[in-house]
């Protein structure tokens, strides 16, 4: 594509020309410039891409898309605009040719499940329709090749390769986790979604949409881009959605539901329901997890998948990582690992668990999280009686003692037994060494991720799971 072809349908406020040339990327990122690529300077909460444009022009870049008055070097084009995220979107898919109108790309938005949803999504249209890749927290999986990407709903111009490449295997379907930051950031402009599913919504990143009711909005970008849509019509936010959005499929345990899931029963090995008569069975224990099936369940119907064909292979998904996820000792001791790492997480495990066990949790809060939200989660923990070992998450510019002192004051008012631990092995091996046969023990918050954001967000490298078996080892 030559540049003046990407001008005539591009839009701008200004335009100052210099030399024509075939397009080969756009990019925001000055480190991934490559020779005749476009460089969108955004301007965002820590970088300001205007700061960079000389070192992208130095590295090849021949257009520049800028929103703030900038110096004009001889032969570059300039193009100024309003909003540089809408031009980085707009560019990128003219590039690409729009590759998600040749995919079904469906989207999975809402607070806490999107990873779980989303990849049993793509686990189940691999088993009644081909091949399908996901998007998500863990990368990108296409068709067993694992791709990293810089977030958990990357930038367009990373969403785009990936579908390219999925285009190329002969992939027809993807899942993608669509995150508010990534909606409301316009990552996912321009890509056409065939269906987009809600499953909750809870309190989480009001220090950046600051109110529910602007989360929600982010949320909703989703819908409003998407040829159908599945709202968890057991959570108000589901409900709500169903009222904007008046086609809008609905499932949850609520008998109002397009979907609904009946005869629900627990055992040691897993959780069995009825859909319309036909039987369920899913190895998990995690109440919360049902909605989460349902959803993906109600998708693959809605695909044209059959009640039965679905419930022949649902229970051979392996699972997500740190789900949930038990880790074998012989201790005698019920170690869970999970990712959650907002109220409504926690309370969803801890109604899971059993009442008459003694439960210790490990777990820290993020730096960007806000003081009502730290307190939040303080409070959760106290409510349940969980013994809290306090620790290290990823504070990145807060401090640790910021982050625990406002935890604490969320359990003031109720059961507050806690210990405070900075150095997170250090918790993990004092849980580990409070517990008795049969407690349970959770390091909830960092899941799979391989690192811990301790000075900024400078990445330290971190396994979790790892760290909890050398313990183990040693005890």
């Amino acid at each position: 594509m030559k540049l003046s072809d990407l001008v005539r349908e591009t839009k701008y406020l200004e335009i100052k020309h210099g030399e024509n040339f075939d397009l080969k990327g756009v990019t925001n990122n000055s480190l991934k410039v490559l020779e005749n690529f476009i460089f969108v300077a955004v301007k965002g909460s820590i970088f300001d891409g205007h700061k960079y444009i000389d070192e992208a022009i130095n590295k090849g870049a021949r257009a520049i898309i800028h929103s703030e008055d900038v110096e004009f070097r001889e032969g570059i084009t300039y193009l100024k605009v309003t909003d540089p995220r809408e031009a980085l979107a707009e560019v990128s898919n003219l590039i690409t040719g729009y590759p998600s109108e040749k995919l079904t790309v469906i989207g999975v938005t809402g607070t806490n499940g999107k990873t779980t949803t989303s990849k049993l999504i793509a686990y189940l249209i691999e088993k009644v329709f081909g091949p399908c890749a996901n998007i998500g927290t863990d990368g990108a999986n296409i068709g067993g090749e694992i791709i990293e990407t810089s977030n958990t709903t990357p930038d367009i111009t990373e969403i785009n390769r990936i579908l390219e490449m999925c285009l190329k295997k002969g992939i027809k379907y993807v899942t993608l986790e669509a995150s508010s930051h990534g909606l409301y950031q316009k990552r996912l402009d321009g890509v056409h979604f065939k269906i987009g599913i809600l499953n909750n919504l809870s309190t989480e990143h009001l220090d950046y949409h600051k109110t529910m009711e602007e989360y929600f909005k982010a949320k909703m970008i989703l819908f409003e881009n998407s040829d159908l849509t599945l709202a968890n019509l057991d959570d108000p936010w589901g409900e709500k959605a169903v009222k904007l959005f008046e086609n809008t499929l609905t499932f949850g345990r609520n008998e109002r539901a397009n979907i609904i899931a009946t005869d629900i029963s627990k055992s040691a090995k897993g959780i069995s329901f009825k859909i319309d008569g036909v039987d369920f069975f899913i190895k998990t224990i995690a109440d919360f997890e049902v909605n989460n099936y349902l959803a993906a369940i109600s998708t693959l119907k809605a695909m044209g998948a059959s009640l039965t064909e679905l419930s022949e292979v649902i229970s051979d998904f392996p699972g997500v990582g740190s789900r949930f996820e038990y880790i074998e000792n012989d201790k005698d001791l019920n170690i869970i690992v999970d990712f959650a790492h907002t109220p409504r997480a926690f309370e969803e495990i801890f109604k899971t668990l059993p009442k008459d066990k003694k439960k210790i949790a490990v777990f820290g809060i993020q730096g960007d999280r806000n003081q009502e939200f730290r307190k939040l989660i303080g409070k959760t923990v106290s409510d349940y009686g969980i013994y809290a070992v306090i620790t290290t998450d990823d504070p990145k510019f807060d401090t640790y003692e910021n982050i625990s002192k406002d935890i604490v004051a969320g359990m003031e008012d109720n059961y507050s037994a806690y210990t405070l631990i900075k150095d997170r092995k250090d918790a993990i091996e004092a849980a580990l060494k409070m517990a008795e046969p049969d407690d349970y023990v959770l390091f909830m918050g960092k899941g799979e991720e391989d690192f811990i954001k301790l000075n900024g967000n400078e990445k330290t490298p971190w396994n979790e799971k790892g760290a909890i078996r050398e313990i183990l080892g040693k005890l």
